[in-house]
């Protein structure tokens, strides 16, 4: 049977996968979405399994800032090493997943977690009708936002700076610092954070606000897919609104979350910021006056950062 080693991200917005192939990253994504009833829409992935069919990728969001009491880890985890390897029918697959800093501590909560990956268990399941045998042959739980920078490391150059790496997700942001130590030459992280709060709220917030102000009824959903698709102008009733107008909404919450970090790390002016997941562009985009210096990574680095660096763990 075919072994293969997997990175899955489980985010609260997308969820998203990593592999070597012939020592090249190779990188999936899907919406974290979920949908219990037939749906036309063929970005949907039909997944049967024990007896149930759900469409993954459409739908409402499945997040819970609580990882660990998600509905559908388990089926979500299946579909992305399906995404990975969508022509191999049998897998073994050394698994790597992570969970925010706070959760990953809490023993309850990652021994809850760990439960829903169950080892040396064949799971049997189909994706669009494709049969699928996958076995667990190992099961690795990694801390989110410090893998991303495990991930970068190569990024930061010769800085000996003391570091700061921000990772805003979907539900939450988690951070770690990291201080170089001479004698080994390497930088060792420290202390760890995590804020639930992510892009999700800030989609909730800039739609609330356009409502408002413009006397309008789009959805935050909207305003997601333009965050993530780097859109500049939102197009309602035939006209056009720059969408950065309306990032003021975010503010309060971006200097609540700096506020929290400074609270944590001290002044971030001591540090080198390293910002990943898929919501730092847009958080980046209403407190950059306020960090002094940043590594600046691109998007796809910041994007898959946490499933890169599981695996690379």
């Amino acid at each position: 049977m075919k072994i293969v080693s997997v990175g899955i991200d489980l985010g609260n917005s997308m969820l998203k996968a990593t592999k070597y192939e012939k020592n090249e990253k190779v990188r999936v994504k899907i919406p974290n979405r979920i949908e219990y009833k037939e749906i036309l829409n063929p970005k949907a992935r039909k997944f049967e399994f024990d007896g149930s069919v759900i469409y993954i990728g459409v739908g409402e969001l499945n997040n819970n800032v609580l990882k660990h009491t998600r509905k559908h880890l388990l089926e979500e985890t299946l579909l992305m090493i399906h995404e990975l390897y969508p022509m191999d029918q049998v897998l073994k697959v050394d698994l790597k997943l992570g969970l925010p800093p706070k959760q990953y501590f809490n023993k309850s909560y990652l021994k809850e977690f760990e439960q829903h990956f169950k080892t040396g268990v064949e799971f049997n399941y189909a994706v669009n009708g494709i049969s699928k045998k996958v076995t667990f042959n190992s099961v690795e739980v990694k801390v989110e936002g410090y893998s991303a920078f495990v991930s970068n490391i190569d990024s930061i150059g010769d800085i000996k700076q003391d570091i700061l790496s921000i990772d805003v997700g979907g539900g939450t942001t988690d951070a770690c610092n990291y201080k170089f130590d001479y004698d080994d030459e390497i930088y060792y992280p420290y202390e760890t954070e995590t804020i639930p709060k992510g892009v999700i709220d800030f989609c909730e917030l800039i739609t609330l606000y356009f409502n408002e102000k413009e006397n309008a009824d789009i959805e935050k959903d909207l305003i997601d897919s333009l965050l993530k698709n780097n859109k500049e102008y939102i197009e309602y009733k035939n006209k056009k609104y720059k969408l950065s107008d309306y990032l003021i909404a975010i503010k309060p919450m971006a200097n609540d979350i700096l506020n929290k970090l400074s609270n944590k790390f001290g002044s971030l002016d001591r540090y080198v910021i390293v910002g990943t997941g898929g919501g730092y562009k847009t958080f980046n985009k209403v407190v950059k006056e306020q960090i002094s210096k940043e590594i600046q990574l691109d998007e796809d680095s910041q994007f898959f950062g946490n499933a890169d660096g599981y695996l690379e763990q």
